[in-house]
């Protein structure tokens, strides 16, 4: 039962000593906020644009996040953002714009009553295929959880390319479970910067850093 394995993972938590994740669990329950995984079939989306849904943000990506350095000067977007798990992670941080771009309405909306649950006001959703949001001139840093097959990602990291050349600054791409590696470094211009284990996801985090 999905509640039964949403108490064992939160207790799973405090086993370990993690008690800020156990709290946010419990914040997350109580509040009745909705991050459940949910699968390409349950979704209704075709497996050629997209992945499932599964929540990545929490303390393994705080981690990352506290190792970055993130100032009010910074902006990021999260590609395939789901239900809003990450960007709720990035709303504790002093970036001035936190945006995510989602091809579900329903996820979106979702997202959104998940951000009301839990007062967060300075987060913006865009209802878009990846590839045809390209309105990134403002933001440095991109966030990936593994959203979409590798023919998205190509024409995500053109959107990137054109943007950086459009208006050249340093840029972050963090990466969760980063199955198209070789596209980012070899492709792109990013280098890796640095490695990151996310725990209760079994997944790699990467961090990569390009400069104009």
């Amino acid at each position: 039962m999905p509640i039964l394995n949403d108490v064992k993972n939160a207790l799973a938590f405090l086993c370990r000593g993690e008690l800020k994740e156990f709290m946010f669990r419990l914040r997350v329950y109580t509040s009745k906020i909705d991050l459940r995984y949910a699968s390409v079939d349950e979704l209704g989306l075709s497996a050629d644009r997209s992945h499932h849904y599964a929540h990545s943000g929490g303390v393994y990506l705080e981690k990352v996040l506290n190792s970055l350095n993130i100032t009010a000067g910074d902006a990021i977007v999260d590609f395939g953002s789901g239900k809003g798990g990450a960007l709720i992670t990035f709303a504790k941080y002093p970036f001035n714009k936190i945006s995510g771009v989602e091809l579900l309405p329903e996820l979106v909306t979702i997202a959104e009553q998940n951000f009301k649950k839990l007062n967060i006001s300075n987060v913006t959703m865009t209802v878009s295929d990846a590839a045809d949001f390209t309105d990134l001139d403002a933001y440095n840093y991109f966030y990936f959880y593994s959203p979409f097959p590798r023919s998205v990602m190509v024409d995500v990291i053109h959107n990137i390319e054109s943007s950086l050349q459009k208006k050249p600054r340093p840029l972050r791409l963090i990466y969760c479970n980063p199955e198209f590696h070789d596209l980012i470094e070899k492709d792109s211009g990013f280098h890796k910067t640095a490695e990151f284990y996310h725990h209760q996801l079994h997944h790699l985090i990467y961090v990569y850093s390009r400069t104009p």
